[in-house]
């Protein structure tokens, strides 16, 4: 058994309102029912509950985890992103008679690394008697997904030179690793190494190829990358829509979310919408945002929030300020980039007073604006009748300590010279 660094945490969780009656769990007279039970709670994705019942039946004496449970179990740690009750499920797993296999070493391995402890994983993979292409994968993505990409590099090579081969898992790791660092040379090297494994062709490299291609802005690459996907599936084309919009192609990225609907293959989801919007407003092409605003209504995703900001900021753009605001108050719990996006909308609109009373409303209902914020509100104030509320943003500016950024102060400085305040502006530059 491998060797575990020192626990103190107990043993068992605590659950302020259980959700299963603990008078139903005694009737399990044999070990197969109740870890037959637990993993069918894991299966049917009622994670908490699974964990409930282990702590009710572990006091049980007759009780006894089986390997497949205890994998159950660690990946129902994982999904919750809870740190503490996975420790918990390891102490108990190296307190039991249990033996751990490579299966539920990797787990382990993959629920620290979702957790956000590379440490531990790391010492579990150090301890583990013998690894494969899942132990390797799991350790590189827990670097690669907590900003630990220079690591996660230097595990990939690492295990190049242990002659265990990348599978397309492992390929999508490293090369979101690639993505992180902006190591374009890198990612290309990487690439070499897709086009000559057995599983280059899968749709999870080729997409995360996609992906880090558009983000150094080498969009004929991505587009290389793109048209050899041989099933392309949501997340390619997704990939390749918003790389597109994201990248100034705006024309070709409503060319490739119309191919993607005749093709009749996927429904688009909220970020597909959110990239087509995007790109109808860089063109200033309402009506035809308007329609694939209906289409989105069709699919359910009307009052969604990622594609509803986009499409508000789009509306807002081409002018349609009112259908911005609708757009705005049909989602029930709009987040602060929703509300710099009605902002700016208004501002840009030349609707100063209403892009003034939504801040307020932002600040009212307890958000705290960012610079973002008011950079959007100071560009409302744009003559005498609104210096006031000019001074006001000045205000909370010095309040949150803004006015150490440059661009504020440049805002500042031309919302004071486009009121015509020279003293306040003259002000300003003594700052």
């Amino acid at each position: 058994m491998m060797k575990r660094f020192k626990a103190t945490l107990p043993l068992t969780f605590h659950y302020s309102q259980p959700s299963l009656p603990p008078t139903l769990l005694p009737k399990f007279k044999n070990k197969q029912c109740s870890n037959d039970y637990i993993s069918s709670l894991c299966r049917q994705k009622l994670y908490k509950e699974a964990l409930q019942a282990f702590e009710f039946l572990e006091g049980n004496t007759n009780f006894q985890i089986f390997p497949s449970t205890y994998a159950d179990l660690v990946s129902a740690c994982s999904f919750l992103r809870s740190l503490d009750h996975g420790r918990k499920i390891h102490d108990h797993i190296l307190a039991s008679k249990c033996e751990p296999d490579i299966v539920l070493h990797n787990h382990i391995l993959n629920m620290y690394g979702k957790c956000g402890s590379v440490k531990d994983a790391g010492k579990v993979f150090d301890a583990m008697p013998e690894r494969n292409v899942v132990s390797w994968t799991s350790l590189i993505s827990g670097h690669s997904q907590n900003k630990q990409e220079d690591k996660a590099i230097e595990l990939y090579f690492e295990m190049l030179r242990s002659g265990c081969r990348p599978d397309h898992f492992t390929f999508g790791s490293i090369i979101k690793a690639c993505s992180g660092l902006g190591n374009a040379w890198l990612g290309r090297q990487v690439h070499a190494h897709v086009l000559k494994s057995e599983t280059g062709s899968h749709p999870i490299a080729q997409n995360a190829l996609t992906s880090m291609y558009t983000k150094f802005g080498l969009i004929a690459d991505a587009f290389d990358v793109f048209s050899h996907v041989q099933t392309k599936d949501l997340i390619s084309w997704g990939s390749m829509i918003a790389g597109f919009s994201q990248l100034g192609y705006d024309k070709e990225s409503l060319g490739h979310f119309k191919q993607m609907l005749c093709e009749g293959s996927y429904q688009p989801n909220e970020f597909i919408f959110g990239s087509a919007f995007s790109a109808c407003s860089s063109l200033l092409q309402p009506e035809y945002g308007k329609q694939i605003h209906g289409m989105c209504i069709k699919f359910g995703l009307g009052r969604d929030i990622f594609a509803g900001c986009s499409l508000c900021d789009m509306y807002a753009k081409c002018g349609y300020l009112e259908s911005a605001r609708t757009v705005f108050y049909q989602i029930e719990r709009p987040d602060l980039v929703f509300w710099n996006a009605i902002i700016s909308g208004f501002s840009n609109g030349g609707d100063a007073n209403v892009a003034i009373s939504v801040f307020s409303q932002m600040r009212h209902k307890g958000l705290v604006p960012d610079e973002i914020s008011v950079l959007s509100i100071l560009s409302a104030c744009t003559n005498p009748s609104t210096l006031y509320q000019g001074r006001q943003v000045h205000s909370y500016i010095i309040k949150r300590a803004f006015d150490c950024i440059v661009i504020v102060c440049n805002a500042l400085l031309t919302m004071y010279a486009k009121c015509s305040n020279l003293y306040d502006h003259l002000l300003c530059l003594t700052i």
